[in-house]
């Protein structure tokens, strides 16, 4: 492959990573389709689920959240399920996800191998997720397990009466 073509494809990549970062957290990604939604976790885990065993458990009440913070929590799953395939393939992945009063956290861990990845190596995509979850108030962390695997956990301000 030519020189041209290689450069070619490091600049479309950085062009989807910087389109990514800066698209607003309710804009609908027109290449997916229907805007990300956790109503449609089960079709993403679902996904994920022919490569590797992926479950996900639910703790509280769920309820409509503020359509923002419903993007920002889909990309969070759906960014970390994608790292767990590429990092960590045929390792279990468990998602959680607890509503409380004040809005959801999530947590995706995956049991792969003694991690590798280092925060200073981290990719676009967790990045663009932590500044979506920033923009909605909430807090992203990412990092392996001392045991192994590696667990990507957000938490998300949806107050109770101001969800929907």
């Amino acid at each position: 492959m030519g020189r041209y073509a290689r450069w070619r494809r490091m600049v479309q990549a950085q062009g989807r990573r910087l389109h990514d970062a800066l698209r607003p957290a309710d804009e609908p990604d027109p290449l997916t389709g229907p805007a990300p939604s956790l109503n449609r976790l089960d079709a993403l885990v679902e996904g994920f689920a022919a490569g590797q065993p992926v479950r996900w458990s639910l703790a509280g009440a769920p309820r409509p959240l503020p359509e923002a913070v419903d993007v920002a929590a889909y990309r969070v799953i759906e960014e970390a399920l994608t790292n767990a395939c590429r990092h960590a393939p045929g390792a279990a992945v468990a998602v959680r996800l607890r509503y409380d009063d004040e809005g959801i956290t999530i947590e995706v861990r995956d049991d792969g191998a003694p991690a590798v990845r280092s925060p200073a190596g981290a990719g676009g995509g967790l990045v663009a997720v932590c500044r979506r979850v920033e923009r909605v108030g909430g807090t992203l962390s990412a990092g392996p397990n001392p045991g192994g695997g590696f667990t990507v956990r957000a938490v998300l301000p949806a107050p109770e009466e101001v969800a929907g």
